[in-house]
């Protein structure tokens, strides 16, 4: 298998306090991998340096064979795409628009090509209108969807970007059972063909939707196997699922 995502060494500190210590992770092409860790264990500290928000301050950062260590986030943008804990839609938009909006800064069409680019663009919106299910609200303003639509709008929002590499930070928080067993649905048919490294704190929804799982505790992997391995891993046990069972 070839590596979508490679992080190696990675140390992060604000002030005197230490957050990463030599995080080594890799995530293979293709792969659904899941991170885990208690609150305050650095996980979406490691997401904001893979996108690109914030920088490392030791380390090497590589997606899709690219060293992408400290790049913005708009260049970083070309290779992953990331959704976050809270929504990030535009609510005055239309469903449509907002997904519009995100094929649009996608693309590197030239001036001469903004006819055929506007079709374009026309056509993989409402293609992923359909994938999220939505398409009965794509005139509805964004603010006006539910807290569930408006999660699977955000999964529309990364994945209108043709990124190859998807980034999705708790995608089920906030849902009661019915919705998470939608969205991780959803999440398996629309992420069938891209690589995903998700956090997420609803152990039933990672067992059930990864290949691997990595558990990050005080700032350091301790563990990457299989969901099987991980459940029956002792150490795992006692820094971090026997709190959650």
């Amino acid at each position: 298998m070839n590596g979508a995502l490679e992080l190696r060494c990675i140390t992060k500190r604000f002030g005197a306090t230490q957050i990463l210590r030599g995080v080594d992770l890799r995530v293979e092409a293709g792969e659904r991998h899941a991170l885990i860790g208690p609150n305050g264990a650095g996980k979406s500290t490691l997401f904001d340096l893979i996108s690109g928000r914030a920088r490392p301050n030791e380390g090497r950062i590589f997606a899709q064979g690219i060293d992408i260590t400290g790049k913005p986030p708009q260049r970083v943008s070309r290779v992953l795409a990331r959704s976050f804990q809270t929504t990030s839609v535009f609510g005055g938009l239309s469903v449509l628009d907002n997904l519009r909006c995100a094929v649009l800064g996608a693309s590197s069409s030239r001036v001469i090509d903004r006819w055929f680019a506007s079709r374009t663009i026309e056509r993989k919106a409402r293609a992923m209108l359909d994938a999220i299910g939505l398409t009965d609200r794509a005139d509805e303003p964004a603010a006006r969807l539910t807290y569930a639509e408006q999660r699977a709008l955000d999964l529309g929002l990364a994945l209108a970007t043709d990124a190859p590499l998807i980034l999705l930070d708790e995608p089920t928080a906030g849902m009661n059972r019915a919705e998470s067993i939608r969205a991780l649905a959803l999440i398996r048919e629309t992420t069938r063909d891209r690589t995903l490294l998700v956090i997420e704190h609803d152990m039933d929804a990672v067992f059930g939707l990864a290949d691997r799982i990595s558990v990050l505790v005080q700032g350091r992997i301790i563990a990457t196997d299989t969901p099987d391995a991980i459940r029956a891993n002792r150490d795992v046990q006692e820094a971090y699922l026997g709190a959650t069972q």
